[in-house]
């Protein structure tokens, strides 16, 4: 039996021309950058800012197949948000007139702020980094800083960079956290280091990871005193360090840090404090030392190595004399034998020599 293949119908073979077009006209033909049209002028990008006069006007049409014109036809497709075809037009511009040309910088500029839009994130970094290092003294430095911020942002937040042409995409927040570094030491006289320190804080404190927020927010305060994050920094560095401590069994080194931090903040910032109920925080952290000291006598005690038992019991009465803790001590004092009179505290030296000042002012 023979097979015979069925003629198409008119509507298919209509609809197959009319599928081969469609694909054909989504599919454009390689262009150079001087064959990219000028967008149409419905937009601010082609407007510019007369100094004499004060107000905006049309500016010079740009022409196309030029240094300069090509460089302001990308410039008008960025404003218009088609950033694929400003890394194209500027990509092309590059290899014309190359590094040399007086407005690379700008270029450069403009091929990050499109990688950047596009989500693509290394080759931002990649553009800006050249401007930065190699034209510091660039018009577009400063600008350039911003958009660095924001790819470090990007990448602390999770969003993936791009690899091998796109075969590989991956997350690369510890690049965010250099980028970071790299804008606290080397641009520190910049309002941008002030806030890349208090991102990478913020960052760590957001993961749990508290040992590391804690030296980044002590940082920042010690840093930038003047800040109008310092309160924050300082607070948020106390509560990091109150985090770490890990019980009564622990080391208490991040509560003292913590109740240094605690107490200089409830000094500079009094309201804040108040709001932020330190003083009870405080009270709290004063009964879990004193929980801690007692937790050792009590292991002295049970050791049978009673002279030492009896020096912790005696410090909590002496250092937190009003917390639960200090009235298991006396009790433990007086099974062990030890008189249940509290110890004299020392007098301090300045209430020691203030009546001998008196007298010597009469």
């Amino acid at each position: 039996m023979s097979h015979t293949r069925p003629k198409l119908g008119l509507f298919a073979r209509c609809s197959a021309c009319l599928l081969a077009l469609a694909v054909a006209a989504a599919w454009p033909l390689e262009s150079t950058a001087s064959e990219v049209p000028v967008p149409p002028k419905r937009h601010a990008e082609h407007l510019v800012f007369n100094e004499k006069t004060g107000e905006w006007e049309h500016g010079v049409e740009p022409v196309p197949g030029t240094e300069d014109g090509d460089l302001d036809i990308a410039r008008q497709w960025l404003a218009r948000g088609e950033y694929k075809t400003v890394c194209k037009i500027i990509k092309d511009w590059i290899k014309q007139y190359g590094d040399d040309a007086p407005r690379y910088p700008e270029a450069l500029y403009l091929y990050g702020t499109a990688y950047l839009e596009r989500g693509l994130y290394r080759q931002a970094h990649k553009a800006y980094q050249e401007l930065l290092n190699n034209y510091p003294g660039s018009e577009f430095a400063e600008s350039a800083l911003s958009q660095e911020f924001r790819v470090a942002e990007q990448y602390m937040a999770g969003k993936r960079k791009r690899i091998w042409g796109g075969l590989l995409w991956f997350k690369d927040r510890e690049g965010g956290i250099a980028i970071m570094d790299d804008l606290v030491a080397n641009y520190s006289d910049t309002p941008l280091a002030e806030m890349a320190q208090m991102a990478k804080a913020e960052y760590y404190f957001s993961r749990g990871e508290l040992d590391l927020a804690e030296s980044e927010y002590a940082t920042f305060a010690r840093e930038y005193p003047r800040s109008r994050w310092h309160a924050r920094a300082l607070l948020m560095s106390a509560r990091c360090a109150q985090g770490r401590f890990a019980g009564i069994k622990f080391d208490e080194a991040p509560l003292i840090e913590a109740e240094e931090r605690y107490n200089q903040y409830q000094r500079e910032y009094p309201a804040a404090a108040e709001r932020d109920e330190v003083s009870t925080t405080l009270e709290q952290m004063t009964a879990t030392r004193a929980d801690k000291t007692l937790d050792i006598g009590k292991f002295y005690q049970k050791t049978e190595k009673f002279q030492a038992a009896r020096f912790y019991y005696r410090e909590i009465i002496i250092r937190w004399p009003k917390t639960p803790a200090a009235l298991e001590a006396r009790n433990r004092l007086a099974a062990i034998g030890e008189p249940l009179e509290e110890p004299a505290m020392p007098e301090p030296q300045a209430s020691r020599n203030r009546p001998r000042q008196q007298e010597t002012q009469r």
